[in-house]
């Protein structure tokens, strides 16, 4: 079963499961799922935790305006008592994070129940910095487990590299293994990145994997921009990564669908902007901004987004569009597609008597799946 990690679990400070990811989990993540429930929330419970929401979403959410508006929105239903009927920490979560998504619907704004006890606010997380020491340890020992994210590393007949990973992992923690895949995939002719299960995670690590896929000057990627510490974040790619790349030349495809997202949207969007990469598959979840967690009752967590995504070519972003496919297929068929596509580029380049024969009868074969 899946899991992934991203960035917003390491702001977070705690381990985030996929429905999927609850049946197999790594022996650090294990412990929470057995805490004890809170307790019924009373209206005074209610009225607090609205309290404090609308103030952070007024003074947080990348937008003032708009967050001013979610903040009027959810007194109103507070008010109203729509409310009452929201029996536990979870149903009230469900409930406010549906009105909240109702005035916005950005899709990385949320209030999460935290079983195990929601932590302590601290400050925003600096891209620069990386995590926080205490989480170090423990997001190490999750990545070994999940070998940083990295699914496979496969070489396809034509000598075309397939790399499937689901999380941009915290480039502090996982950039050896992110070094490793893409010095493996270096010498391909061709390349296909699968990215239709990637959540999302650590720009710094964006950054990291896209620099093997580009030149020997730096190049722009990308900016985040934070509203209320009036703080920008820019983002860039660096020739000076270790061991091979696989250049600036060489096609890459990445495929993407409906659940690729967040930093896995701002590697695709990033490079399909400079006409990097072919993008394969659906559009992706369509989600921009980076979050910070309040608390907002001992077991509440407000998820907001306190930034925005900005490309350096397009001045925007991908939230709420989503990046669009440059081939647009359904999810299930874009490996297919891409590396029919890719076996197509790479065949000019074939020459062996022995081997180009079979590769045109699998592209034949790809094709006719198609």
């Amino acid at each position: 079963m899946r899991k992934f990690l991203p960035f917003a679990a390491l702001i977070l400070g705690s381990i985030t499961l996929t429905s999927a990811g609850a049946q197999e989990q790594p022996p650090a993540a294990a412990a929470e799922t057995s805490a004890p429930q809170a307790k019924p929330l009373s209206a005074a419970d209610k009225a607090a935790a609205i309290d404090l929401l609308a103030q952070r979403l007024s003074a947080k959410y990348i937008f003032a305006d708009v967050g001013d508006k979610m903040a009027t929105a959810i007194r109103g239903h507070l008010r109203s008592g729509d409310y009452d009927k929201a029996a536990t920490h979870a149903e009230f979560a469900e409930m406010v994070t549906a009105d909240i998504q109702a005035v916005n619907p950005d899709k990385h704004l949320r209030i999460r129940y935290v079983a195990n006890g929601a932590k302590p606010d601290r400050p925003r997380p600096s891209f620069k910095q990386g995590m926080p020491a205490d989480f170090r340890q423990r997001m190490t020992e999750v990545g070994k487990y999940w070998n940083f994210e990295f699914e496979k590393v496969e070489r396809l007949p034509g000598n075309i590299m397939y790399v499937k990973f689901d999380a941009f992992f915290d480039a502090d923690i996982g950039k050896a293994a992110a070094t490793a895949a893409m010095n493996f995939a270096a010498s391909g002719n061709a390349m296909i990145i699968d990215l239709r299960e990637n959540g999302g995670g650590d720009p710094r690590m964006v950054a990291h994997v896209a620099s093997y896929l580009l030149g020997d000057k730096k190049v722009h990627l990308s900016d985040i921009v934070f509203r209320a510490d009036k703080e920008t974040n820019t983002f860039w790619s660096n020739p000076a990564v270790p061991g091979a790349r696989f250049g600036a030349d060489k096609p890459v495809y990445v495929l993407t669908s409906s659940k690729t997202f967040s930093a896995a949207e701002d590697f695709t969007y990033n490079l399909q902007a400079i006409k990097r990469i072919t993008v394969v598959g659906e559009t992706s979840k369509g989600g921009a901004h980076p979050i910070q967690p309040f608390r907002i009752d001992p077991y509440l967590v407000a998820v907001i987004p306190v930034g925005r995504s900005i490309n350096p070519i397009t001045k925007g972003n991908w939230e709420g569009t989503g990046v669009k496919p440059d081939v647009a297929i359904s999810a299930d068929k874009a490996l297919a597609k891409a590396n029919a596509l890719a076996l197509r580029q790479v065949l000019p380049q074939i020459d062996d008597p022995e081997d180009r024969p079979i590769l045109e009868k699998k592209l034949a074969e790809l094709e006719a799946s198609l």
